[in-house]
């Protein structure tokens, strides 16, 4: 009995065979705006394809990058934050999935979801609790707690506002590997007061970072994003000094620790 692929998995095949550019030194380079992998999974014969990349997104076999503005109200403090050209982490793809099963849930039980609410801290009113744009390249929502008020204990307000959104699959790297060269032993050898080869930072900062998205790697401190980091490059033959090693584990879980504050 063949086992049936979902909607998610199937498109996903479909993606790979499209044409990603890669470029060696940017493994990710290759990106394509939301609505045209929309418009495309469509006329590939992918079902429910607005579906199927909010899944993907969600699980994070797709990456994605946006401008986005971000607002809370928690505990009497306001934070506000608005980027562009950044990553969009797979929980904001997640309470944007989670909110449309949400109003599903209510339709099926014929019950009329709240199609608008007020975000009274935030001064945010009659917004929707979500809006999933990918044919506009853009998506938002807005939460706050049904069954509180304002002045109860644990009650907050959120809304997300992303747009200009392009996606890259992580496969993309796989299937584009790095061209091979010929050995370079033999000129290191001969060579007095050679240099060995240098690490791509960048690239191993992108591998522990799609690591760190996907859930696989969650860093307690410095020391474990120096760890990974070896790990990664010695599996690449390369063995720069601990010292050199702990500058980008510091800078790149201090970018962990601001996504975590996003």
């Amino acid at each position: 009995m063949e086992q049936q692929v979902s909607p998610a998995d199937a498109a996903l095949n479909i993606m790979r065979q499209w044409w990603w550019p890669s470029n060696p030194e940017r493994p990710f380079a290759g990106k394509m705006d939301l609505s045209e992998a929309l418009n495309r999974l469509a006329m590939d014969g992918a079902a429910s394809p607005k579906s199927a990349i909010l899944a993907l997104l969600s699980r994070g076999d797709l990456l994605a990058e946006g401008s986005f503005r971000w607002r809370k109200y928690q505990g009497g403090e306001f934070y506000y934050l608005e980027e562009g050209a950044a990553l969009i982490r797979a929980n904001r793809w997640q309470t944007l999935q989670k909110l449309i099963a949400d109003e599903w849930l209510f339709l099926s039980n014929d019950e009329w979801p709240d199609s608008q609410i007020t975000l009274e801290k935030l001064e945010i009113r009659e917004t929707e609790p979500y809006d999933w744009q990918p044919g506009q390249n853009q998506f938002s929502t807005a939460l706050c707690p049904p069954d509180k008020s304002a002045w109860d204990s644990g009650y907050y307000e959120e809304w997300f506002s992303a747009w200009d959104i392009s996606i890259w699959p992580l496969f993309v790297r796989e299937d584009h590997p790095e061209p091979e060269t010929e050995p370079t032993e033999p000129a290191i050898t001969k060579a007095k007061g050679g240099r060995p080869p240098a690490a791509d930072w960048e690239l191993a900062a992108l591998e522990i970072a799609g690591h760190y998205y996907r859930g696989d790697f969650k860093p307690k401190n410095i020391a474990d994003v120096g760890r990974e980091l070896a790990s990664w490059l010695g599996n690449q033959d390369l063995h720069p000094s601990d010292s050199v090693i702990r500058i980008h584990a510091k800078r790149i879980f201090e970018a962990f620790e601001a996504w975590e504050h996003e």
